[in-house]
């Protein structure tokens, strides 16, 4: 850090400071830093001096509560990069970030903040990086991410999101996203193609939420969890759900995916059947099939065949150029160091990657699984079997209430008849 174009005033007990405070220094300072001081209030035109200037804001750990309506900020046209973490903000309105057009960077994390409003952000739309982790954010707006084109990184993180504000709609700007962390948010499920929008998102950190079958998945008919949620990503490299009560994954989603390189499922009660080690294991056998003569003998031999293969350092490279010729249609993804089976009995405890051998058991379901996942993840697929659900839904609602009606009418009889005698 240039130290003669930076004022660093990080720990000095600083309990209040005056709006003249930076009147005499350099007009060329770059980064000013005020962190982990008190104070509570930011005079207006405090930074007026360096308003060409200025790139790097940062006031860190102090008490504020508010942004006064922006007056600090305002002029800071130049301003790329701002911190305001872990102080006492409850609320934030689009006017407070007025003039930061070419911020880069906006880290509002541990504050508390409990909710996201409409166009929350349209006046720093070159946002890169926005950390909104560790509030207490229960509602966020559709429109909030609005003409966040640029957006790269989002750190929704500790947050009580719950699932049902979670639409593709909500993420639907943000076209250049790659990062997404939704780590411990209170997620029980979350929607079919939720980011279908996102063509650019390579990676997604679900861990520590703790996915249940809930009352409105059962309305749908669907007692999977993220079922299609991935649905639509192209360039999506890595998922992490760790710790997150998986017991079963939706397979169709996951092969739908030709990117997907690592899937992280540490810490899940695992139910490992051939649905879980195609993903693993079944590329890897259609290529040995398709470079391999003697049909019979693969059948007889393929578990010799792959466990000679999988413990080779060049398989790696192999099926990299089987991929690029198109003789597999994905990579095999990585399920995750340390994931452990807890069902079926014999493999409770195994770890996935040691678990081999499955060639004969698990064949027959492999092909099927080409065939059922064929057209699974094309939305207009989708659309008509979430209109059939509903119609099904709306089917059932009716019947109810006829049944109630008579039941209600059957009461009220009754009880006139009572009452009579």
């Amino acid at each position: 850090m240039d130290e003669d174009k930076t004022i660093n005033l990080h720990g000095f007990g600083i309990k209040s400071i005056e709006w003249n405070t930076f009147i005499n220094y350099n007009k060329s300072i770059r980064t000013i830093i005020l962190s982990s001081n008190y104070l509570s209030y930011i005079p207006n035109k405090i930074f007026s001096n360096f308003n060409k200037t200025l790139i790097n804001l940062n006031l860190q750990d102090n008490e504020l509560n508010c942004l006064n309506n922006n007056n600090f900020l305002r002029y800071l046209k130049n301003l790329r990069l701002l911190d305001i973490s872990k102080n006492k903000i409850n609320k934030i309105i689009s006017e407070n970030f007025y003039g930061l057009k070419r911020l880069d960077t906006l880290i509002l994390r541990e504050n508390k903040i409990n909710s996201l409003s409409n166009n929350l952000f349209i006046y720093c739309q070159k946002l890169r990086t926005l950390d909104l982790s560790d509030n207490n954010i229960s509602y966020i707006d559709i429109n909030t991410f609005y003409l966040l084109n640029n957006l790269k990184i989002l750190l929704l993180n500790n947050n009580p999101l719950g699932e049902y504000i979670l639409t593709n709609k909500l993420f639907k700007s943000l076209k250049h996203l790659e990062y997404i962390d939704l780590e411990n948010s209170q997620i029980k499920n979350l929607l079919p193609f939720l980011f279908i929008s996102n063509n650019n998102l390579k990676s997604i950190k679900l861990r520590r939420n703790f996915f249940t079958i809930n009352q409105y998945n059962l309305y749908l008919n669907s007692n999977m969890i993220l079922k299609q949620t991935f649905c639509g990503t192209k360039s999506l490299i890595e998922i992490d759900l760790v710790n997150t009560n998986l017991k079963t994954l939706d397979i169709c989603t996951y092969h739908q995916i030709p990117t997907l390189r690592r899937l992280y499922l540490m810490n899940n009660p695992l139910d490992c059947t051939c649905d879980l080690f195609y993903l693993k294991y079944g590329d890897i056998y259609r290529l040995l099939i398709n470079h391999l003569n003697n049909s019979d003998q693969i059948n007889q031999n393929m578990d010799i065949y792959l466990n000679h293969w999988i413990s080779r350092p060049e398989l790696r490279r192999h099926l990299e150029n089987a991929f690029i010729r198109g003789d597999i249609q994905r990579l095999p993804i990585e399920l995750s160091l340390f994931a452990r089976c807890q069902t079926p009995k014999q493999y409770n405890g195994y770890e996935i990657d040691n678990i081999t051998g499955i060639y004969n058991q698990c064949i027959y379901r492999w092909i099927d699984i080409e065939q059922q996942c064929k057209n699974y993840c094309l939305f207009n697929h989708h659309i008509e079997n979430y209109f059939i659900t509903n119609n099904s839904i709306l089917l059932q609602y009716k019947l109810f209430i006829i049944l109630l009606n008579n039941f209600c009418l059957f009461l009220i009889r009754f009880l006139f008849f009572f009452v009579i005698r």
